[in-house]
């Protein structure tokens, strides 16, 4: 029997299929663009409209970025509708031939970037993992606020300890109002986020009495929907002591001197 690779160089005698495979969380969809079902070691597929375009290698062997077009009512596209997903998305596609379908081969895998949507249909852009590797990662900065995320293991605070559960009174856009956020002081919440019944997640840009405001709309939000409203830090040293007594951890420099001694003459 011909191996895999013996079959994708053959000219005439490769039968090509090919797999899909979408990660969100928990949720997972597993599509081919197959006439019938097919089953690969990964799993099975069911046919469905898909297409994509052909890997895009450099002189590297990247392959950067690769376009999946589905209808644009699959579930995976709706998650697009307004705003990317505070999940991501993962995609990998598999590549196998008619007859051996018990070896395939990743030929991308990657994450959804962004989508386009075009009359019926949805153009899901994947940017690949490796090209994701070779974006600069910003260093430490010596400043005054505290360099951590908010509740990231280097930052410590526990997100359970530091979160509201709260009863939404109404939405509007990226407004929304519960009577549960007056409980807390102004702009207790900035910087936080709400979490919905859903597990979807938008940041908190702003928080006045009994109003957030998000910074992008959460899709399918309504009164009466029991959340989460994860507290907001502004990075400073006050803050994680009294807020979240939080300082044995905090990076920051709140003591550095105003003045560049490098720049001016210091008097």
């Amino acid at each position: 029997m011909s191996t895999f690779d013996e079959r994708e160089r053959q000219r005439f005698q490769g039968q090509p299929i090919e797999g899909f495979r979408f990660v969100q969380g928990s949720n997972v969809w597993m599509i081919t663009s197959a006439d019938d079902e097919i089953t690969l070691p990964i799993g099975v597929f069911e046919p469905e409209s898909i297409t994509r375009t052909p890997l895009d290698f450099s002189q590297e062997d990247t392959g950067e970025q690769m376009e999946f077009t589905v209808p644009a009512t699959h579930p995976v596209a709706a998650l697009f509708i307004g705003d990317i997903p505070s999940t991501p998305v993962w995609i990998t596609a598999y590549r196998a031939h008619r007859g051996d379908e018990s070896e395939s081969v990743a030929i991308f895998t990657g994450k959804i970037t962004r989508v386009r949507f075009r009359e019926s249909e949805a153009i899901l852009v994947g940017t690949s993992i490796t090209a994701m590797l070779t974006r600069a990662v910003p260093t430490l900065q010596m400043q005054s606020p505290c360099n951590h995320i908010l509740f990231s293991a280097e930052c410590g605070v526990d997100p359970i300890a530091s979160r509201d559960q709260v009863t939404i009174g109404t939405v509007d856009g990226v407004t929304v109002t519960s009577s549960d956020f007056a409980l807390r002081a102004d702009q207790w919440f900035r910087g936080g986020y709400l979490q919905g019944p859903t597990g979807e997640k938008r940041f908190i840009g702003d928080h006045i009495g009994n109003t957030v405001t998000l910074i992008s709309p959460m899709p399918g939000l309504a009164s009466l929907d029991v959340c989460y409203a994860y507290w907001g830090c502004d990075h400073l040293e006050a803050t994680c002591l009294a807020k979240f007594d939080n300082a044995l951890n905090f990076l920051g420099w709140p003591n550095l001197p105003n003045r560049n001694p490098f720049t001016g003459r210091i008097e």
